[in-house]
């Protein structure tokens, strides 16, 4: 029996990463089962412009998170207005399954109900992808901004964006589930920039 082939060898070691990251972006099963496999086909014929060794996932990444975007008839370039203005943003609670849910996001996400998979959805394509990147598949900053190609700044500003909304949309949820003891404190949304900045790369 032959050995496999090590391109497709990366893919299967990655197969659950990338296909999680597939299905939270599209949030549809059939279509992910599409997207996945069109991305590891477009992969695939265009092995030889990876080189073994370098960072296979964030090159992965890439021609995963283009083909989300063309599935939701989006360009890797269509990304929502960076003018847009969040009038207040829930702050962080110090409550222990707050915590927990930021320590380990793919676990709490699993257990969430309807309101948090509709709040995630209404993300936009750019916002929802820098926050799965960074908050479940661990990207920093810079690697986000590689995959993306796209200045840091704007990255660190979809993620700031991102975040406002699902603690704006989740403020009632989390307080009535118990994620947060009291009602969700609101914040000034340059507050919420400077909070992105200060936790680096």
């Amino acid at each position: 029996m032959k050995d496999m082939d090590p391109f497709l060898e990366l893919i299967e070691e990655y197969h659950d990463q990338f296909y999680r990251y597939v299905y939270r972006m599209a949030w549809d099963t059939g279509k992910a089962d599409d997207i996945f496999a069109e991305a590891v086909l477009a992969a695939y014929q265009n092995r030889e412009k990876f080189q073994l060794g370098t960072n296979f996932r964030a090159w992965m990444f890439r021609i995963l998170t283009n083909k989300c975007f063309v599935a939701n008839r989006e360009t890797a370039r269509a990304f929502d207005s960076l003018d847009e203005k969040d009038i207040e943003v829930p702050a962080r609670g110090g409550n222990e399954v707050y915590e927990a849910a930021i320590e380990d996001p793919d676990a709490f996400l699993g257990a969430c109900g309807d309101e948090v998979y509709i709040a995630i959805r209404a993300l936009s394509s750019a916002q929802r992808a820098c926050l799965l990147m960074r908050v479940v598949e661990g990207f920093s900053y810079q690697e986000i901004a590689n995959v993306l190609e796209m200045p840091l700044g704007t990255v660190m500003t979809h993620l700031a964006r991102g975040r406002a909304r699902l603690r704006r949309e989740l403020a009632a949820y989390a307080t009535a589930e118990g994620i947060v003891n009291e009602p969700i404190r609101l914040i000034a949304p340059d507050d919420e920039n400077k909070d992105i900045a200060d936790h680096g790369s």
